[in-house]
């Protein structure tokens, strides 16, 4: 009887360890399954966030055109212009028509524009008078829609007004 219980006992020992085995293989298959969705979703939604996953060139445009203030007297160039007033005030709206048109023509000064009513741009509003011959950009003060021609690195023309802009413009 006792060799009966020994054989028993191997048997169910045997049976436990194929069964703990088959658990181990099937704990193991359900995790890969799990990692191979997971990873199939991860592709999905990332090339769906791209657009699409060509590398494709995409051409960058480094808008030069809207300068703060503090950079007028450093621009490229021998002579240019820069137009400064608040894009914001839609009675100045015909001073950015003028630009655009200005910008079209075959000869033309480079100009440059600064908005005003950009927070970098608040130190140098004024209501009081303005400087008409400032050396630096510090001392520029600005009241109102603003053109000044710089030539060399120096002041030559002071334009104060939209009507005086526009016809400076023509």
């Amino acid at each position: 009887m006792a060799k009966r219980n020994t054989t028993k006992k191997k048997k169910e020992l045997e049976v436990e360890e194929n069964v703990s085995l088959k658990n181990i293989f099937i704990v193991i298959l359900i995790v890969l399954i799990f990692l191979g969705i997971f990873y199939l979703i991860t592709v999905k939604v990332t090339d769906s966030d791209t657009g699409n996953s060509d590398d494709e060139e995409v051409e960058t445009e480094i808008q030069t055109e809207e300068i703060l203030v503090g950079s007028s007297f450093n621009r490229a160039g021998d002579e240019y212009l820069v137009v400064y007033y608040d894009k914001s005030d839609s009675a100045l709206s015909s001073i950015s028509s003028k630009i655009y048109e200005y910008r079209n023509k075959t000869e033309r000064i480079p100009l440059y524009e600064a908005d005003m009513s950009n927070v970098f741009n608040k130190e140098y509003v004024t209501d009081k008078d303005t400087n008409k011959e400032p050396k630096e950009a510090s001392e520029i003060m600005i009241n109102g829609a603003t053109l000044i021609r710089f030539k060399d690195g120096k002041v030559v023309d002071y334009i104060e007004g939209q009507d005086s802009i526009l016809d400076y413009l023509g």
